[in-house]
């Protein structure tokens, strides 16, 4: 009879793990060797973009700035990643940093070696994009 209770356990504890495997997804981790922007975002399902409603509608806004802002920042050296994602990790050398969103889910994380970051929130157009990678980085930007 105990032999049957461990194994039911054991078959319990089991099917727990993989269930909670499967619903966890790895926090994603970039790896920093030059100035870099991680512009992220909140997954939206699609038919909440198809309905363009609330936050899902700054998705349209937030691509187009992003896609007409990557080249440029490009050019003048800096990465510009993005990523649907609330959390994420960041390495530089030997130091991790973990950024967990605010209320806002949408927004830029500004950094590069030897410096703090710095995270602006919300949709920003290309030309402010430009205007806080000048501040940070203090890179020009043509």
């Amino acid at each position: 009879m105990k032999r049957i209770i461990w194994i039911f356990l054991l078959v319990a504890v089991w099917a727990g793990t993989g269930n909670a495997q499967k619903t966890t997804k790895p926090v994603p981790v970039f790896v920093i060797h030059q100035p870099t922007i991680i512009a992220f975002y909140p997954h939206y399902t699609q038919d909440e973009l198809d309905k363009g409603e609330g936050d899902a509608a700054a998705m349209d806004d937030f691509s187009f700035y992003a896609y007409k802002a990557e080249k440029r920042l490009h050019k003048a050296g800096i990465d510009f990643l993005t990523k649907e994602a609330r959390s994420f990790k960041v390495r530089v050398g030997t130091k991790v940093h973990y950024f967990q969103g605010g209320k806002i889910d949408i927004g830029y994380y500004f950094i590069a070696p030897g410096k703090e970051p710095h995270i602006e929130y919300g949709v920003m157009t290309d030309e402010d994009l430009f205007d806080a990678a000048r501040k940070y980085f203090k890179i020009a930007i043509r």
